[in-house]
């Protein structure tokens, strides 16, 4: 694939990640928890078929801490701007510079997200202008354009839990080719971190292979799996 594969991550720092996750296992262990579903990530989509793979990290100073959470296969950029919104138009057009015509941006917000969304997202770009692939709470987890439309993600509320639909009503009033993948989830709150241990009780019983190993040993230790 003549693409770029991107991940907004976060340096996870105790109180600084995560906070609704850390009014129920703590700020220590809800950073940890995130560490976890990072790397898993990192090593999942590590041989995905793009030249580039990068990490895109914030805050501006945590590049050696990120580092340390990925291999060889991912770049290291800083995140632009302080919001979500400009975080993505700065990777996209990071893309752009190096003259891919391709990029899919996934969120680190849960370790389980199939493989294959992903794959699927790069070719439906080969028709669609703006891939999607939207959250269980109405966020989203996945976005994917084949275009410069930097404007379609500045100026919105992205914990508001009405991203997904802004990014329709832009996506249309833009005239450009929507694409959607399947809802997934997130892991946020209570409700996220029980949904994930009830899907990886599950992955373990049919004996997936890409189950992620070190949230599922976590959790295992936090007693949750």
């Amino acid at each position: 694939m003549s693409a770029l594969f991107g991940m907004l991550v976060t340096k996870p720092e105790p109180g600084k990640v995560k906070p609704d996750l850390a009014e129920v296992l703590g700020a220590p262990a809800a950073a940890r928890l995130y560490r976890s579903f990072i790397m898993d990530l990192c090593e999942r989509f590590a041989h995905l078929s793009v030249p580039t793979r990068v990490l895109a990290y914030a805050p501006s100073g945590a590049r050696k801490a990120v580092s340390l959470l990925a291999s060889r296969h991912w770049r290291l950029m800083r995140q632009e701007g302080r919001s979500r919104g400009q975080a993505l138009v700065g990777l996209f057009e990071y893309a752009w510079r190096l003259g891919y015509q391709r990029a899919v941006v996934l969120l680190t917000d849960c370790p389980t997200v199939p493989g294959a969304f992903v794959v699927d997202a790069f070719d439906r770009l080969l028709i669609d202008d703006v891939v999607l692939g939207p959250t269980t709470d109405g966020g989203v987890y996945l976005v994917g354009l084949s275009l410069e439309r930097p404007e379609l993600f500045l100026g919105l509320d992205w914990n508001s839990g009405g991203a997904f639909d802004a990014l329709v009503e832009r996506a249309d009033a833009f005239g450009l080719i929507l694409g959607l993948e399947p809802h997934w989830y997130e892991v946020e709150d209570r409700t996220g971190l029980d949904r994930l241990a009830s899907h990886l009780r599950a992955l373990a019983v049919v004996g997936d292979e890409h189950i992620p190993r070190r949230t599922q040993t976590l959790l295992g230790r936090l007693r949750l799996v």
